[in-house]
């Protein structure tokens, strides 16, 4: 039997890098995304599919391309690539810029390639600076844990934020600018909160914004679930998208699931459990824990399930609420990926009070966050404020915050002994603003 071997068809190569080098890239938005350059490490960027990582690339070599190196994995002129390969792919960039030895090297969906990590270190260990994407959070994150050993810096690029979204609207929003474009704001937060905030979906006309997220559902699923862990009970993964579509921003437990599930399906706890690793891996949803004073009782606490992107929500239970709830955590999450050193919990009494989000910097209660639609019906004012200032009591925090649809300014509260300074802030102006975590007086908690 004759063995074929790949030989990578330099010709196509060099036409490759001269075709993209010569492509337009005025129209590239700039992103948030604020990486570090550190000399001799790596800079990962992961992200859910489509949430714009490539042109995130594209973002930073648009100023002088040919200085840059980029490399689709998935072009079909790389297929399949080895990191042997790879340096011939430098020598026919070096053959068309001679003057420039060491380009700054983009790798995109670098997990299709085979042993990925020989070929960063090869590069970090020339002098090159690297970046490279890839759409799996865990498998991606944990091979640069594992074989990059502190070789690179990962990050995180989510679906646009509110800000960038009026961007790609094209709509200012600072200054007097908000004012002037009131109506307009409000209106795209409506579009914001029922589409999401993928970018194609943002620029897509209505009609196309629905049939673009199945898609993008339908490839999650299929590519980053059922082919990378080769899942066997579809049937079970489809009830677990199917519960988590129509209870986002709700607790979820794998004890509650599997009680929910064993008497339609021969399943078991490790399963389920294994199964929503995988969605979360695929960034099709993140799970907040408990606010615990122990360690082991936040592990065995209820989570809280958040989609990666409230248009996902579309094929499941629409809220208002809860699509407020949902696209304030990712705005925190965002927060996290420029500042590690935050974290975010829920917070529930034994008695029942619950607060969505704790905000938790260097073991110090930061903020305590709200989220409430509408607050004119004084049962639901009461029990929100009451909740608040209960969390306020325990965890030795001023800070206190309700996130609203339309209602703004600061109420001095006392119930039960217990007394407060809220703010109430609209969601446009907590989404566009900079300021959520303010300084306000802290204490030190067993975090």
């Amino acid at each position: 039997m004759s063995l074929i071997l790949h030989i990578l068809d330099e010709t196509l190569v060099k036409r490759y890098i001269v075709e993209f080098h010569e492509r337009d890239f005025s129209g590239v938005l700039p992103r948030e995304l604020k990486v570090a350059k550190v000399r001799g490490k790596a800079t990962a960027i992961i992200g859910p599919r489509r949430a714009g990582k490539t042109y995130y690339l594209f973002s930073i070599l648009k100023e002088d391309p040919q200085k840059y190196l980029y490399v689709d994995f998935e072009n079909p002129v790389f297929y399949p690539m080895t990191a042997r390969d790879f340096i011939r792919v430098l020598d026919a960039y070096r053959e068309l810029y001679p003057e420039i030895q060491k380009p700054v090297v983009m790798l995109d969906e670098v997990q299709a390639v085979p042993d990925w990590e020989r070929l960063v270190r090869y590069l970090l260990d020339t002098g090159h600076e690297v970046y490279l994407t890839g759409s799996s959070s865990k498998p991606l994150s944990a091979e640069v844990a594992t074989h990059l050993r502190g070789r690179a810096l990962t990050y995180t690029l989510f679906p646009l934020s509110f800000r960038e979204f009026l961007l790609f609207r094209g709509v200012e929003y600072g200054e007097r600018a908000f004012y002037r474009n009131y109506t307009r704001i409000k209106a795209l937060l409506g579009e914001y909160l029922e589409y999401g905030a993928y970018p194609e979906v943002a620029l897509a006309p209505k009609e196309a914004r629905e049939p673009i997220l199945k898609e993008y559902l339908n490839v999650m699923i299929k590519r980053d679930v059922l082919e990378r862990h080769r899942v066997r009970n579809v049937y079970l993964l489809n009830e677990l998208l199917y519960l988590s579509l129509r209870s986002y921003a709700k607790y979820v437990s794998i004890d509650s699931l599997y009680r929910l599930l064993k008497g339609r399906l021969k399943v078991t706890k490790m399963t389920i459990a294994n199964y929503l690793t995988y969605l979360e891996e695929a960034f099709f949803l993140l799970l907040l824990r408990k606010y615990e004073r122990s360690p082991k009782a936040r592990v065995v606490a209820p989570r809280k399930l958040y989609l990666i992107d409230t248009g996902l929500s579309l094929f499941g239970s629409k809220d208002i609420e809860r699509d407020m709830e949902n696209a304030v955590f990712i705005e925190l999450m965002r927060m996290k990926s420029s500042n590690p050193r935050l974290e975010f919990y829920y917070w529930k009494s034994p008695s029942g009070h619950e607060v969505d989000f704790v905000v938790v910097e260097e073991r110090r209660v930061k903020e305590l966050i709200q989220v409430s639609a509408d607050l004119s019906d004084e049962k639901t004012r009461r029990r929100e404020f009451l909740a608040l200032l209960n969390a306020s009591k325990e965890l030795k925090c001023k800070n206190l915050t309700v996130v609203t649809l339309n209602e703004e300014g600061v109420e001095r509260v006392e119930l039960y002994g217990m007394k407060g300074e809220i703010k109430l802030v609209p969601l446009t102006k907590w989404l566009l603003g900079r300021e959520a975590l303010r300084n306000e007086p802290e204490t030190q908690l067993p975090v």
